[in-house]
């Protein structure tokens, strides 16, 4: 089997999860640089994992949600869109530390145990794609769940 090559954004549009995990794995960590405004969410990978995405986050509390806002190098929170315009929503702590997926020294998204459940599970993991992109892995740390890590794009937008 030849491996397929992702270089860019619409390479992983379509790519398999094997596909995303393997570019993860070769990417490096955001600067505290790169980490500030808005970032644009995208899904990506497999149909089934594009299309039951947004429907997910709903259930789990982020309905209509458009990405992440970077407050500064170590906060971000989620932003969503109601009926009032964009709001945030659960805020995040910025940090370094081992990935969970390679054990090497990564930037992280963490919601803290006092964030709503599922959240206080979840991690994102970021690296960088290009220069105004991160390709990113969501790890809900369960039993089980934590083996499959669920890729979305950041995009800067401001």
């Amino acid at each position: 089997m030849i491996d397929k090559q992702i270089n860019t954004v619409e390479d992983l549009q379509q790519a398999s999860l094997a596909e995303i995990r393997k570019t993860f794995l070769q990417l490096s960590s955001p600067d505290e640089a790169f980490r500030v405004g808005f970032f644009r969410a995208s899904f990506i990978g497999p149909f089934w994992l594009r299309k039951t995405a947004h429907p997910s986050l709903a259930l789990t509390g982020l309905p209509n949600w458009l990405g992440k806002q970077f407050k500064d190098p170590q906060h971000a929170t989620n932003i969503v869109n109601t009926a009032k315009g964009r709001t945030e929503k659960y805020v995040m702590s910025c940090r370094q530390g081992p990935s969970k997926l390679d054990g090497q020294m990564t930037v992280y998204l963490d919601y803290g145990m006092s964030a709503p459940m599922p959240w206080r599970w979840v991690r994102d993991e970021l690296r960088v794609l290009n220069g105004h992109t991160l390709l990113c892995m969501t790890i809900i740390d369960l039993p089980i769940l934590r083996h499959f890590p669920m890729p979305f794009l950041l995009s800067r937008e401001s």
